[in-house]
């Protein structure tokens, strides 16, 4: 390789970084999910048409805080409705059209503010129920609930300027997609589809490899953003990542008792761990839970209902088959477990992340009882998820130029 294209390379990638990971713009964007009302809604109107009083209370302070420290972003990534039954409405879709346009009219003056929102879909948004209809989905265990394409149609024409940027593969029915905004790379990923259910399809899960690639190698920071957790906390391993139930005995799943996809769930995050991912934003799980997970945060904001989900080991589970990780009633490969290791309150809120420079830092906002006005929001908790000052870049220049295949210089 001549020297001259080896400079006019390093040059290319350079300009690429100092465009977009190391500018002193600041950028800041909230992210929240799980804002649904309770499911058994007498009907389509039943709950302000489905959506958490919560919610509300949110926005009304996201703008608040929006005046004094601009905000450019929402990611809200799933369980916007109640979904799943057609109640007093013709269909279960069209149920759902009338709680997402609710939705969308609540956050309305998020937009008006000048902040974009994104979203995908979450388990609420993607399945219906059959009456009377269960499926076999393993021995002797049934589920009423199937994904239906219609719900993903209204969906996506309810929220269509919502969704969408350089689109993930064809079987996600592009509600996985992927997007840049001031100097970050966010990855938006549907576990939802016509036949994934709690977790990725091997589609999905290649497309964000090469995905995250390309954006590295662009210099961005990297986010990825999904609505099932990798590391459930509160009672929803059932319905998480690495989805379990003991009750479960398939053999033609992981093993002759019990459906385990915790191996599947470690290839996803290895994904994330390669390219210097900072975080995995997700929700499902009804309140605020922050872990820092072997160089990688994930960040469960789904503090957005009226009843919050107690977490693991707090002594008031509700759930008889807690996540447990290697007999441990929490993730012990978690450096930072909050607010396990603090002081196990389930608490609700919203999160907001500011990018400066190299210094990604997450401040969480909200209350540990039911907040009924803005002024019950309050700051909880600041994280620092990258410091320049420890960890600059993941991976330097020359490194970056070797996985792309140049050779190093001869000796």
């Amino acid at each position: 390789m001549s020297i001259l294209f080896r400079f006019v390379i390093i040059v290319a990638v350079f300009v690429a970084c100092s465009g977009h990971a190391w500018s002193g713009d600041v950028f800041r964007f909230a992210f929240m999910a799980d804002g649904r009302a309770d499911v058994k809604s007498a009907s389509c109107t039943d709950n302000d048409s489905g959506i958490s009083p919560v919610l509300g209370v949110f926005v009304k302070d996201i703008l608040a805080r929006h005046a004094e420290t601009p905000m450019s972003l929402l990611l809200y990534p799933g369980d916007l409705i109640p979904g799943i039954l057609k109640r007093d409405a013709p269909s279960v879709a069209e149920c759902n059209r009338v709680s997402l346009t609710r939705w969308r009219e609540t956050v309305a003056p998020l937009v008006h503010a000048g902040m974009a929102v994104k979203v995908t879909v979450g388990n609420h948004e993607a399945i219906a129920a059959r009456p009377g209809v269960k499926v076999s989905r393993c021995g002797k265990h049934s589920w009423p609930y199937t994904p239906s394409l219609e719900v993903f149609t209204v969906f996506k024409e309810v929220l269509w300027d919502m969704i969408g940027g350089y689109p993930g593969p064809d079987g996600d029915l592009g509600l996985t997609y992927s997007f840049n905004m001031g100097g970050g790379h966010f990855a938006v990923l549907s576990a939802y589809t016509m036949f994934e259910h709690n977790s990725f399809s091997n589609s999905t899960v290649d497309w964000l490899d090469k995905d995250l690639t390309r954006a590295r190698l662009a210099g961005l920071k990297l986010f990825v953003v999904a609505h099932p957790p990798a590391f459930p906390g509160s009672g929803e391993i059932w319905g998480s990542l690495p989805f379990y139930d003991p009750h479960y005995n398939c053999s033609d799943y992981d093993g002759q008792y019990g459906i385990d996809r915790r191996r599947e769930r470690d290839r996803f995050w290895n994904i994330l761990k390669k390219h210097g991912v900072i975080a995995y934003l997700c929700g499902h799980e009804h309140t605020i839970q922050i872990q820092e997970v072997e160089g990688v945060w994930q960040v469960v904001a789904g503090g957005v209902q009226v009843e919050l989900d107690p977490l693991n080991g707090s002594g008031r589970e509700k759930e008889t088959n807690l996540i447990l990780y290697n007999d441990k009633p929490q993730n012990d490969r978690a450096s930072v477990n909050w607010p396990w290791n603090e002081h196990r309150k389930s608490l609700w809120g919203w999160c907001m992340l500011t990018v400066e420079g190299e210094k990604v830092t997450l401040e969480v906002f909200g209350s540990d009882r039911l907040p009924e006005k803005p002024e019950d929001v309050q700051p909880l908790k600041t994280f620092v998820l990258r410091d320049p000052k420890t960890d600059s870049m993941r991976k330097s220049l020359g490194e970056t130029l070797l996985e792309k295949g140049f050779p190093p210089d001869p000796p």
